[in-house]
């Protein structure tokens, strides 16, 4: 077993574009994924986050995995157990316009607790990528927090459910992940009506813009997954 250091936390954000009719193949990869890097000590004891969810161009899943050790990803590759589960999921995966069949980039948490807390809730989610222009990430996540509070006040999150936000950069620059409960399925939509919140969404939209063939805001709506793995305490520490 690997020994862990929690100075070597890293959390990726993984987006698989399925290729049609795969989802379900998909799922039963996704299922041996995380346990098999907890049983090689990769990571630490927050399971991963999956949640599925389909956009402009077709379906995705999405996995949020916390990486304890350090040069995890080359040791995750090395290993031919992990490397053939990998070459499993690519399989069932396609790439559309610039977009990758997967894209895996390191994410810093800036909001929220665990995001697995949140997969067995009714509560209508969504996940939403802005991609930040050039220097205004920092101006963006403090935007947000506000347009949250307006959405409170506006009764539209669902009661309990902390907003998540993530920064990351993938090969088209940096880019916010923001995952959100609502208390309504037409939670949105109302959003964009109530005047406070379409405020703050122009002044967000001012700050993101298209870049690899997608949108500089795209919301989808997305469902969490249960596996059995997930009953696991999420400690951040080795069992």
């Amino acid at each position: 077993m690997t020994v862990q250091d929690r100075g070597h936390e890293q959390k990726m954000l993984t987006t698989y574009l399925l290729r049609p009719g795969s989802f379900d193949q998909a799922t039963d990869v996704l299922e041996r994924h995380w346990p098999t890097l907890r049983r090689k000590g990769l990571v630490t004891g927050e399971p991963s986050w999956i949640a599925q969810g389909s956009g402009d161009d077709g379906p995705f899943v999405v996995e949020l995995v916390t990486w304890g050790v350090p040069d995890a990803v080359d040791r995750a590759y090395l290993d031919p157990e992990v490397n053939a589960i990998w070459q499993e999921m690519f399989a069932l995966t396609e790439s559309r316009g610039a977009r990758p069949p997967v894209d895996w980039p390191a994410v810093t948490q800036l909001a929220g607790g665990p995001a697995h807390t949140a997969a067995g809730s009714t509560a209508p989610q969504t996940l939403t990528a802005y991609q930040v222009r050039e220097g205004h990430t920092g101006r963006l996540a403090e935007l947000l927090p506000r347009c949250w509070a307006a959405l409170r006040a506006a009764g539209l999150l669902a009661p309990g459910a902390g907003p998540r936000l993530y920064a990351g950069e993938n090969p088209h620059g940096p880019f916010l992940a923001e995952h959100l409960a609502w208390s309504d399925p037409r939670g949105p939509a109302k959003a964009a009506a109530d005047p406070a919140v379409a405020e703050l969404y122009g002044q967000a939209a001012a700050l993101a813009e298209e870049r690899g063939d997608r949108p500089g805001i795209e919301r989808c709506a997305v469902r969490p997954l249960r596996f059995g793995f997930m009953t696991e305490t999420p400690t951040g520490e080795d069992s």
